[in-house]
């Protein structure tokens, strides 16, 4: 079965919003289409918020003869300008809906170094050896929502 793109990225944005929902976060999806932003987070005893971008892929792990296993996402052409309260989530559906997504946050003022930059593309690729610093690191929002 061919996979929709649209499907795909929905279901990796409604699977953030689940999970800061479930920590007791305000979250509001932003409407398909919307440049740069998929959705603004708020602390309600905070006043704090944030915004996020997610990126998701069915199947981001790659294993490799030529090089250490990592996981990629594609981030466009010219990601948006980094500032201190935006994240990116990266998420990989691991191509198995009986098990739980992983997801990498990123501060967008860290993203840069992750980046693969070709002519027309740009990729964000963790590799498996710094995967701890971003997978399924929630306690990154928590603090920025603090």
């Amino acid at each position: 079965m061919t996979r929709d793109k649209a499907l795909t990225g929905a279901a990796g944005a409604y699977y953030v919003g689940f999970r800061l929902s479930a920590l007791g976060y305000a979250v509001g999806l932003t409407t398909h289409g919307t440049r740069a932003i998929d959705m603004f987070v708020a602390n309600p005893n905070t006043g704090k918020s944030i915004t996020i971008q997610t990126k998701t892929m069915v199947n981001a792990f790659v294993q490799s003869k030529k090089c250490e296993p990592y996981w990629k996402w594609p981030v466009g052409k010219s990601p948006p300008s980094p500032y201190d309260t935006f994240f990116y989530a990266f998420v990989d559906l691991r191509d198995d809906p009986s098990q739980t997504p992983d997801v990498f946050i990123v501060p967008s003022v860290r993203l840069d170094s992750l980046l693969s930059k070709f002519p027309n593309w740009q990729w964000c690729n963790i590799e498996k050896d710094n995967a701890p610093e971003y997978k399924n690191r929630w306690d990154v929002i928590k603090d920025a929502l603090a």
